[in-house]
């Protein structure tokens, strides 16, 4: 049985990368964040394979650094990165969460 996780993600200054690959066909590679709080932020490269992918791709890319994401990761996996410890995973569903808004009113 797989490990599954589910949370929200931020898009990460390296973005989002599709290509076609013969093997997979289209490949959707997200750089996202995962913020657990003050100091303690976790990189994730997360891929993202066949028509779903590309029909989510279509419809919401390019994203932007920041953007939030609700995604369902299955085997989520952790290597050393280059500054810190990476967690690479498989997308299985994936969400564009609205922009938030600063509604703070003025005092």
């Amino acid at each position: 049985m797989p490990t599954i996780t589910t949370g929200t993600f931020f898009v990460g200054r390296r973005g989002a990368t599709a290509q076609s690959d013969p093997e997979h066909g289209f490949v959707l590679t997200l750089h996202v964040l995962d913020n657990q709080g003050k100091g303690r932020v976790e990189p994730y490269v997360v891929k993202w394979t066949g028509d779903a992918a590309r029909t989510w791709w279509g419809a919401h890319g390019p994203l932007k650094a920041g953007d939030a994401l609700r995604m369902e990761l299955v085997n989520p996996r952790t290597f050393p990165g280059l500054r810190a410890p990476e967690t690479h995973a498989q997308a299985r569903a994936c969400e564009l969460l609205p922009a938030r808004h600063n509604t703070a009113q003025p005092a």
